[in-house]
């Protein structure tokens, strides 16, 4: 959603853009919504989409706290 292009967000993700695109058909399938209408310049988010956000991006940061705080740094 950030990225508005299927591309950036596959390279920003380390993931190749068929990956990505095939990820996102099983979630308009799962989720029975578009989730992002291509325009001419990449990609917006359908309702839907902005409605699910937030919760998503809490449960990501939530994730990232409990697996950044597991690692402790050492300098050695």
């Amino acid at each position: 959603m950030e990225e508005r292009s299927v591309t950036r967000a596959a390279e920003r993700l380390g993931m190749t853009q068929p990956a990505l695109s095939n990820a996102l058909s099983r979630l308009r399938i799962m989720l029975r919504d578009q989730l992002f209408i291509r325009e001419r310049y990449g990609i917006q988010p359908s309702p839907v989409a902005l409605e699910l956000a937030p919760g998503i991006a809490e449960a990501l940061a939530r994730l990232d706290d409990a697996v950044l705080g597991q690692q402790e740094f050492d300098p050695a």
